[in-house]
């Protein structure tokens, strides 16, 4: 192929550099590229104080580089909505995004980020590369689309149920942003407190555990390489999600032989089939949940048919065997475009980013008249009268 012949340069932009299982699966195929033979880099438009890449795996592989760079590459690779409105801003021979999710889910209906979430998708010049394969329908259908499917996989040999230890009692697994309203952690919780005679432990990427959550060991900002120990300490994973992009933490649980309880989100009938790997509730159905719960707990039988199982579906993903990988993608946009696709993306690209632009300085404009107003507001006593009734007047 002519890209491992080149080893061309590939940079993947990320909006934020908090753990989940979307970066997660970022670094992953930035490794794989890299073991295909290109020259790869990821950079990430926000950053966290304590920043630590060694979390993500294989990172110690990827070069982590300053978003404002200047570097010239091959493909330029956003990856969450926001991002491709700086696309144009990075020079490269071909542009593509990497959508893992119909990122509008992501918001309620009155949330502006909806509505430019949504303008990413109408940029139909821009190649999109999609894990699931009803997000590649989807797209196609709303939108026209040029979707192309990059499955995504796991990793069987840091995933493994060897060394798996059974409990005296069974531990159940809640895993999510505590603060992200479409994890539904408070649903699992809800869900698992009611059920007597377990233990649980809880899982949480931004560090929030909520006062009523009653919870036995809480695990925060796990590095992905410690994750499988976890899952093989534990029973049942309760995931109860609204919104996912993959559901990854599912996958990984299967493989670590245990077994899953999920929501009905959009992606997880990529490997979940409900009463034979997994039980699968429609989202926000407690009850069910709880039922469903009860039985795993009740029969020993049960987790093992759907551990095997798990097991079996998590090995048809390993990294190893899946195809099409994205080094396939590259190289159909590649044939499909061989003097780049520049001028047909940047056009639009630059013009959907003036817009954007535009709307984030009004709202930062808009941000800071609050804050001055509020403020006004609290200090309006210890004004003189003359000076708090223009205050009071202008802010009528």
């Amino acid at each position: 192929m002519k890209s491992v012949q080149k080893k061309q340069t590939v940079l993947f932009i990320c909006a934020y550099s908090g753990i989940s299982g979307g970066t997660i699966m970022i670094f992953e195929h930035a490794y794989r590229l890299k073991l295909k033979g290109f020259d790869v880099s990821i950079t990430f438009k926000y950053t966290e104080a304590e920043f630590d890449p060694t979390v993500f795996p294989h990172a110690q592989d990827i070069s982590i580089i300053d978003y404002k760079s200047k570097t010239n590459f091959d493909f330029a690779i956003s990856t969450f909505w926001s991002t491709v409105y700086d696309l144009s801003d990075f020079q490269a021979n071909y542009y593509l995004y990497f959508c893992q999710c119909d990122e509008r889910l992501f918001y309620h209906e009155d949330d502006t980020s909806r509505f430019w979430a949504e303008q990413t998708y109408r940029a139909s010049s821009l190649p999109v590369v999609v894990p699931a394969r009803f997000l590649a329908t989807k797209l196609n259908d709303e939108f026209t689309s040029t979707c192309i499917h990059v499955p995504n996989g796991i990793d069987t040999s840091l995933f493994t149920w060897k060394n798996r230890k059974p409990n005296d009692h069974v531990r159940v697994l809640i895993e999510g942003a505590g603060k992200a309203w479409f994890k539904k952690v408070g649903d699992a919780f809800q869900v698992a407190q009611e059920t007597p005679s377990i233990e649980i432990w809880y899982v949480t990427y931004d560090g929030f555990v909520d006062a009523n959550w009653k919870v036995d060991k809480v695990f925060k900002k796990v590095p992905y390489q410690e994750m499988p120990s976890v899952y093989r300490n534990c029973d049942i994973l309760l995931k109860m999600s609204e919104v996912e992009s993959f559901g990854l933490p599912n996958l990984e649980m299967m493989a670590c032989g245990g077994a899953i309880i999920t929501t009905a989100f959009t992606g997880h009938e990529e490997y979940a089939v409900d009463g034979e790997n997994s039980f699968v509730v429609e989202i926000g159905d407690i009850r069910t949940a709880r039922e469903r719960l009860q039985e795993l707990i009740d029969s020993v039988d049960l987790r093992k048919k759907f551990g095997e199982n798990g097991i079996k579906t998590a090995a048809a993903r390993d990294w190893n065997t899946l195809k099409p990988d994205f080094a396939d993608a590259l190289e159909r946009i590649e044939s499909t475009h061989p003097n780049g696709n520049t001028d047909e993306v940047l056009p639009k690209l630059q013009s959907l980013s003036k817009a954007f632009r535009e709307h984030e300085s009004m709202m930062a404009r808009v941000k800071y008249l609050e804050r001055w107003k509020d403020k006004i507001s609290g200090e309006e006593k210890t004004l003189p009268n003359r000076i708090a009734r223009k205050v009071r007047k202008w802010m009528e």
